[in-house]
């Protein structure tokens, strides 16, 4: 088996052993992986200078907006069946 069979196989695995509640967590993790890893040619880049002029949010509602988009992505994977 070749090393990178391996890999797959180990990480497998230890999905498989992980409780169920923790699933979200690693397909967000592995998401963010592969776009780190997407060629930038893909990517789409929306240029949106001077939007945020004048805009000096707090860190309560960089806390809160956090939040907001935590919630959201959960909630869009659950009813993609994820």
């Amino acid at each position: 088996m070749a090393l990178s069979e391996q890999y797959q196989q180990q990480i497998i695995d230890t999905i498989k052993e992980l409780p169920k509640e923790k699933l979200a967590a690693v397909v967000d993790f592995v998401t963010a992986l592969k776009d780190e890893y997407q060629p930038s040619a893909e990517k789409n880049i929306v240029k949106l200078g001077g939007l945020w002029e004048g805009f000096e949010p707090t860190d309560e509602e960089i806390q809160e907006a956090r939040k907001e988009i935590c919630i959201g992505s959960r909630l869009r994977r659950r009813v993609r069946g994820r």
